[in-house]
């Protein structure tokens, strides 16, 4: 039997990326299956724990000189100065590339569960299972509802960077040639960096600061969600005649509240060589109904969950619970990093019954919230999943 409260009891805690307590939960992790037989292996990578603190300090430094360089009319250095600010967080949080996240860059931990029914002597598999949560923990000022207020605007925000730093351009260009049209220009330039700063600052305090006030102890996003994937290892291993013709892998990522970067290098690492669809679970454990997300983004790519992983997982939620899952909107989950490599996936979750999909990432996400008694219910509707996926494939 899984005792869920002793699992609870290491994934309730605040679990930052980069921190002793992030790193010493995926050793207790690692501990909690190997000691029972479940084979794991370490996915290591090179992981940048301050992603979002270095964003959100460039978003408030780079924007704050622009605005300075406007206002003193500095002429073309607002051009480069705004293409730089531009430059530096789009390129990390789009493209993975580290030009102002680098500071700290640490080794990050992927722990990964292989059960194959080759390795048992029989067939080799025809398809694949990808079963995943994340360990880290996270967290923000903002709620994370609330900041979406921020990220909406995101895409408005770059266009007037860009904008304020064309028309300091044209302010230096033009003030010798045509004062009245230079003047306008640097008008338009100061009325144009308000709400920029405005922008810049509410994000980037809200990602910056995170770690200076009261944590989140993640146990709702994502301690339960491991506590259920960590039992699914549990059960499938010990029934390990259960797998039939199916490869199952279970993924305990690190770094999803650092933009995906655990999930997203090893969906890119990965040898795909077999059919697949995958898993990701989120905010599991709570005392509402189950969900099922429409879209999971990556950026500012939003992408549809699949159809007939989503079809899959109600039918399993409805035969353990009597209900359907309800569909909710988007969410920003590993399910991504699968979804951006062709593989159907599909992301399954829980509700609270006051706070919604609400309360993550503040001091409201608490051991308090999760239903430990509930933790088994979702194990068995993942194993009937699994089940069903394997008599179908």
């Amino acid at each position: 039997m899984v005792d869920y409260a002793e699992l609870m009891s290491f994934l309730s805690v605040p679990r930052p990326n980069g921190s002793a307590a992030e790193v010493a939960t995926g050793r207790a992790l690692f501990t909690w299956l190997t000691t029972r037989g479940i084979p794991c292996r370490v996915h290591a990578f090179r992981l940048y724990p301050y992603f979002f603190e270095a964003v959100g300090l460039w978003l408030i430094l780079s924007r704050t000189l622009l605005a300075a360089a406007v206002w003193l009319r500095w002429g073309s250095p607002a051009l480069a100065i705004a293409l730089a600010g531009l430059a530096g967080g789009t390129l990390d949080w789009m493209f993975g590339i580290p030009l102002v996240t680098w500071p700290g860059a640490c080794r990050g931990e992927n722990l990964i569960v292989e059960l194959d029914p080759a390795a048992t002597g029989r067939e080799p598999a025809k398809q694949e299972i990808v079963i995943s949560a994340h360990y880290d923990s996270k967290t923000e000022l903002l709620d994370h509802r609330r900041r979406a207020f921020f990220v909406r605007l995101l895409p408005l925000g770059m266009v007037l960077t860009l904008l304020v730093g064309l028309l300091g351009l044209a302010d230096g260009l033009l003030a010798a040639s045509s004062p009245g049209w230079a003047n306008a220009a640097f008008v338009a330039s100061i009325v144009l960096s308000l709400p920029l700063l405005f922008l810049a600052w509410g994000l980037g305090l809200n990602l910056a600061l995170g770690r200076l006030v009261q944590p989140s102890s993640g146990a709702v996003d994502n301690g339960a969600a491991c506590a259920v994937l960590a039992g699914l290892a549990e059960r499938l291993n010990r029934e390990d005649a259960s797998l039939g013709r199916t490869a199952v892998t279970l993924a305990f990522f690190t770094g999803e509240e650092a933009n995906l970067q655990g999930s997203r290098v090893y969906a890119v690492s990965r040898d795909w060589r077999l059919p697949v669809v995958a898993v990701n679970l989120e905010l599991l454990g709570q005392d509402g109904g189950y969900v099922t997300w429409e879209r999971d983004a990556m950026g500012f790519r939003a992408m549809p969950t699949a159809a007939g992983v989503n079809t899959a997982l109600a039918a399993a939620v409805q035969e353990v619970t009597g209900q359907l899952p309800q569909p909710a909107g988007s969410i920003n989950s590993d399910g991504a990093s699968f979804l951006a490599q062709g593989i159907p996936t599909a992301v399954l979750g829980t509700r609270d019954q006051e706070l919604g999909l609400g309360g993550m990432h503040r001091p409201s996400d608490t051991l308090g919230r999760v239903i430990t008694a509930r933790l088994p219910e979702a194990v068995e509707i993942l194993a009937r999943f699994v089940q069903h996926i394997d008599a179908e494939g």
